[in-house]
């Protein structure tokens, strides 16, 4: 049986990281180095964003908020004193938001083909109403 954590920390977190990794390089002309210190990853794993090797499993950028939401990331990183909790805080809203949109049942159907993601529940999880309230911003921004 696999985790949705475990979906969200082996596919979807690399995947999210490679596109902001591109916005930094391609719109804010950063080096794969740079990238690398910002996102808190090795150059080699920017490098492999690059090439396309890492964070492929899944694809986000059809979805406009989260797009929006690696938009962000990547604006708020290029700072000349980038605010890393915001960033952290916003990649972590994104993560949330792709689990509990059911954007892994794909994946995790064909990571594990017995398990019926079908009515599966497993990613509603439970949030606060807080918590809830931030998703619906992050969505509507």
């Amino acid at each position: 049986m696999i985790n949705p954590y475990e979906i969200v920390s082996k596919s979807a977190l690399p995947a999210l990281r490679a596109m902001v990794a591109r916005r930094l390089q391609e719109d804010y002309h950063f080096t794969q180095q740079q990238v690398a210190e910002k996102l808190g990853v090795t150059q080699a794993s920017v490098s492999n964003y690059t090439r396309k090797t890492r964070g492929v499993m899944v694809n986000f950028e059809s979805d406009p908020a989260v797009t929006r939401g690696a938009d962000r990331i990547a604006l708020t990183l290029s700072a000349k004193n980038p605010d890393q909790r915001e960033a952290m805080r916003e990649m972590t809203d994104l993560c949330d938001y792709v689990r509990v949109n059911h954007m892994m049942c794909t994946l995790h159907s064909e990571l594990e083909p017995g398990f019926q993601v079908e009515g599966c529940y497993a990613c509603d999880g439970a949030f606060s109403s807080k918590d809830f309230d931030r998703l619906k911003v992050l969505v509507g921004s």
